[in-house]
């Protein structure tokens, strides 16, 4: 692929910008609560498509962390969460928000620590500093005239280098919080596709306790589902319904996934390939989606308060018009 910019395909070291306005269309946003397959199918399948790659750290939590591009540009535009921005600022020691998420750009979303093994899983796996510092001047130079076009640029100059580095045309995010700032994030990629991933909330839970980084209380974590489902329907109203579709993890391993493979290649808009089919076919199994493993360890009286707290929730999420996993 002709990159069209100097040094774009360089593995390494500090090399240019792209021209202003220069950017890989129709980027992909994987969301949902964490523990519903926003991983498999964003790191794992869609990054397996010869022309779709994950970005590097797969989870850009810049975009929509409390502090992040969604809050910054949204409070430019229309003053939305100004004050939550401003009390988040000063969290962080800083009378400026734009100031806090310079910060943190250049800090904790730069370089930290995955839990598992302490390797860095920030922006320093695909970028410089210098590159990095470039943007982000770039970004504050165009921020007060288009907040909006300055952000998308700032994620082009971050997340589209690795992209083309790999031979491919398109990019894939798979941060969960995606789902719930869907609205704020079409705002600011027009073109995007969102897949919202949903999975059974019990298996959810369970998933989450048994990770360490979350609550270890399963009705919490059960009560924490049902919120972020509603978060995730509220915030996916204000997109067009052809560039959203929900996938349910159980489905898509499932007897009949076909079906539901069809239909997300059909939302993303890219025809079938070997790999992709691949590792469809043989890393997404039922076995390896764990569903039901939730009742694994647990007496027949706690299985059914955790059913009845489940019956609860999902009957006033249904009243409310959310798409429920069968």
């Amino acid at each position: 692929m002709s990159s069209g910019w100097r040094g774009a395909t360089a593995p390494a070291g500090h090399v240019s910008l792209p021209p202003v306005g220069q950017r890989l269309p129709r980027p992909i946003f994987v969301g949902g609560m964490s523990r519903s397959g926003t991983t498999v199918v964003g790191k794992g399948l869609l990054n397996s498509h010869p022309t779709i790659s994950v970005t590097r750290p797969a989870e850009m939590w810049f975009l929509t962390n409390t502090g992040g591009l969604c809050d910054i540009v949204d409070a430019a535009e229309s003053g939305r969460g100004r004050v939550r921005l401003v009390a988040n600022a000063l969290r962080w020691g800083k009378l400026s928000p734009m100031a806090a998420f310079r910060e943190r750009m250049e800090g904790f979303w730069y370089q930290r620590d995955w839990w598992k093994d302490g390797r860095n899983v920030g922006l320093g796996k695909a970028v410089s500093r210098g590159q990095l510092k470039d943007a982000l001047d770039r970004f504050a130079a165009a921020f007060a005239e288009d907040p909006r076009d300055a952000g998308r640029q700032l994620a082009a100059d971050v997340i589209d280098p690795t992209t083309i580095r790999r031979g491919k045309q398109r990019w894939v995010d798979t941060t969960p919080d995606n789902a719930y700032r869907a609205d704020a994030l079409h705002r600011m990629f027009p073109d995007l596709t969102m897949i919202n991933m949903i999975r059974d909330g019990r298996d959810v839970a369970a998933s989450v306790v048994s990770r360490g980084w979350g609550t270890n209380d399963i009705h919490k974590a059960l009560d924490e589902w049902g919120a972020r489902m509603l978060a995730a329907h509220r915030a996916l109203q204000s997109l067009p319904p052809d560039q959203v579709v929900t996938v349910q993890l159980e489905r898509l391993v499932g007897p009949e996934g076909d079906q539901d493979y069809e239909r997300l290649l059909a939302a993303v808009g890219i025809a079938d390939a070997g790999a992709m089919r691949g590792f469809f076919d043989h890393e997404m199994t039922t076995e390896a989606s764990h569903s039901g493993r939730w009742r694994r360890d647990l007496d027949q009286d706690r299985q059914s308060r955790i059913d009845d707290q489940y019956a609860r929730i999902c009957q006033r999420l249904s009243g409310a018009g959310v798409t429920l996993p069968t």
